[in-house]
């Protein structure tokens, strides 16, 4: 089964305040559940991973993933 795939277009607090291992604009990531950390979704944040290498990135803003189509 594979995941759906997002590319990463900051908007808002990403664009303005990056946290320190946020990926690039432009970036292909998926969406990932770390174990023990609130859900995604959870006040319109998302924790994400690279899509090829699966390294992971951290917490971004749902609104900055686009849906590769």
């Amino acid at each position: 089964m594979s995941k759906a795939t997002f590319t990463f277009k900051p908007v808002g607090f990403d664009l303005f305040a990056p946290g320190r291992l946020a990926p690039s604009a432009g970036t292909v990531v998926r969406k990932t559940q770390p174990a023990g950390c609130p859900r995604n979704g959870t006040m319109g944040h998302t924790y994400v991973e690279d899509a090829v290498t699966g390294d992971f990135y951290g917490l971004v803003l749902v609104n900055s993933l686009e849906a590769v189509k």
